[in-house]
């Protein structure tokens, strides 16, 4: 019972995502609903990855910062942060050091979502986000010796061949259809 309690949520977040995930439906908020201004230190000798991961850092930000959405022109710097709760789309004045940011909260069902592909390593993230990975790996081994426990058990003390045959033909025909789909 404590088992199954412990890997619950893992398993209503990984079968959630993979609904989303199989049926292609758009989870994310796109509107952006908040903006405010920061100032930042521009060091004009940097890349442009540099660039934004110390505005990124300077702006008390976490995420990643996805190249192909970088822009950079004489005297603005364009780029995004995203991490699975939100969405950052940043202009910095290369000449002030004054950076725009415009957020965009993602919604309930992205971040749901977004945790079936987290490994908690999400740029200047909390401890409490990073742990996600280590509960990941734990529920998957509490699934594991479960299943094979309870296996174990139901073999041991409640096995009848006809149970034996019907249930493994439908796993043996699940895993044959799920092959042909």
């Amino acid at each position: 019972m404590y088992s199954g309690i412990f890997t619950s949520f893992y398993l209503l977040a990984f079968g959630l995502s993979a609904i989303v995930l199989n049926h292609n439906i758009d989870v994310e908020n796109k509107n952006i609903t908040t903006s405010w201004e920061s100032e930042v230190k521009i060091d004009s000798t940097l890349s442009d990855l540099q660039l934004a991961e110390s505005i990124r850092d300077q702006a008390g930000l976490m995420g990643w910062l996805p190249r192909w959405e970088f822009k950079k022109d004489s005297s603005y710097f364009h780029f995004t942060i995203v991490h699975p709760g939100r969405k950052y789309h940043l202009t910095a004045n290369s000449s002030n050091g004054h950076v725009t940011v415009g957020e965009s909260p993602k919604g309930f069902l992205a971040v749901f979502h977004g945790l079936h592909f987290l490994n908690g390593n999400i740029p200047n993230a909390p401890s409490l986000i990073r742990s996600w990975a280590i509960y990941q790996w734990l529920a998957l081994f509490v699934m594991t010796i479960s299943m094979i426990l309870g296996i174990w058990l139901w073999l041991k003390f409640n096995y009848k061949p006809w149970q034996g045959i019907a249930f493994g033909s439908l796993f043996i025909g699940t895993i044959i259809l799920m092959m042909i789909l």
